[in-house]
């Protein structure tokens, strides 16, 4: 096809139109998970730990999926069918969230001030930097600018994608197809490589939880609910998810060329952690692209930063909405949307001022801080994926929207193996 013609430009048009919660849900997950984790599984793994990288993304896809496609038929969120599924999952699910809040958001954010070090240079500290991010992602979304910045994240993933592919293939070109350096062989089934996998699996692409978020943020994009609002939604999320799975293992293959055998892992340090991130494009591409990879990898991340930031008041919002409706779930009155409005201004601002006090105490061991909010994530998937299911099995969608055949045995066979997977770590830790 000729993409300077008029039909393959309204196509492309057409489709970059439809996406708008996918790709924020792609910015979400497109930060730690692989700029840092599966970029780290390479350098020390080689390509061993790709399979796990695979099968995360496969284990977790059904449970992604629900999200939008809950929102899109029903124009409700995970969060309003947690309430439907009992009281006791709903606040499960706000406790666990407020649990978790502060660390996954300090995971992101240090990253994010640890390239912006690396960018701009060392004139403020780690801390004054995350400090900063902080402030700038809670001003943008008070004074209300998300729909612009949704729109750059569009672009920015585009480039992301790009510069990643035109990485990859001059790596390959320069190195060849697989690792050149000669490193001991790791065993998997030792206490620091399952640690490391388990932690890889808890945010690969990302945590089960996002996709609350993600339902909320479909919900406000669907006018009316319907099965075209639902398969807008899902070609939307596909869109991300595929670009999050082909990203992930760039990441991976790029640290193994680069870094595997060659002597060298990552430092324990933030900011020299994200020197040799960064370094690793401009070794791939030459000194020339160090500025480019260092504005795209600091965007990539302050993407993450700001969606993270966003969705935890997200689901305060929704949570305080709930709490406030009547039975019959009739529309919010304007006292009820007031005090949404004011949990969200305060749990963000109680967010930002907790994961920066988090920061300032991780500031020296930033794979310590990724690896604890990574395994919480992992131990807690199947709790979020028995949850999103038992909503897409609710009276409130028709039976024949409902997982059924061979995907509803994929979705269950996900769940065990999601499953048995918490249950093995937890008794390797504290049993075995």
């Amino acid at each position: 096809m000729n993409l300077n013609s008029p039909l393959a430009s309204m196509k492309f048009t057409k489709i970059f139109a439809l996406l708008g919660p996918g790709i924020v849900w792609a910015a979400t997950s497109i930060g730690v998970s692989h700029i840092v984790q599966a970029t780290r599984a390479g350098a020390d793994f080689g390509f061993a730990l790709l399979g796990f990288i695979i099968l995360a993304h496969v284990v977790k896809y059904p449970f992604f999926l629900f999200g939008p496609k809950y929102a899109g038929l029903t124009g409700k969120s995970l969060l309003d069918g947690y309430k439907r599924v009992g009281n006791w999952a709903f606040y499960l699910f706000l406790f666990l969230t407020f649990v978790t809040m502060f660390f996954v958001q300090s995971g992101v954010t240090i990253v994010t001030a640890a390239l912006a070090m690396n960018l701009f240079g060392d004139v403020l500290s780690l801390s004054q930097w995350a400090a900063l991010v902080l402030g700038i992602v809670c001003a943008v979304l008070l004074i209300g600018h998300y729909k612009l910045l949704n729109n750059l994240l569009k672009w920015m993933m585009l480039i992301l994608v790009i510069a990643s592919v035109i990485a990859w293939f001059a790596a390959i070109n320069r190195l060849g197809f697989t690792p050149s350096g000669q490193a001991p062989i790791i065993s998997l089934t030792s206490a620091a490589s399952i640690a490391f996998i388990v932690a890889l699996i808890g945010w690969m692409p990302t945590a089960i939880e996002v996709s609350v978020w993600h339902s909320i943020w479909t919900t406000s994009q669907v006018d009316k609910p319907s099965k075209i609002s639902a398969k807008n939604a899902t070609i939307d999320f596909n869109i991300g998810y595929i670009t999050s799975f082909l990203l992930a293992v760039i990441f991976l293959w790029l640290g193994a060329l680069l870094m595997f055998g060659q002597g060298e892992g990552f430092a324990q340090s933030a900011a020299a952690f994200a020197g040799q991130l960064v370094g690793i494009y401009s070794t791939a591409l030459g000194e020339w692209s160090w500025l480019l990879m260092a504005l795209v990898t600091f965007i990539a991340l302050f993407s993450t930063t700001f969606a993270v930031a966003d969705g935890f008041p997200q689901v305060w919002k929704r949570a305080v909405l709930l709490a406030n409706s009547e039975k019959d779930e009739a529309t919010p009155s304007e006292t009820s949307q007031s005090k949404a409005n004011k949990a969200y201004i305060i749990s963000l601002a109680l967010l930002v001022v907790g994961s920066w006090w988090i920061i300032s105490d991780f500031s020296a061991d930033i794979k310590a801080l990724l690896d604890f909010v990574t395994t919480v994530s992992f131990v807690s998937a199947p709790i979020y994926a028995w949850l999103n299911y038992k909503v897409m099995m609710g009276a409130d969608v028709d039976d024949e929207l409902k997982p059924q055949g061979w995907f509803k045995v994929y979705t269950l066979t996900c769940l065990t193996v999601l499953t048995l997977f918490s249950l093995f770590f937890l008794w390797w830790k504290f049993l075995s």
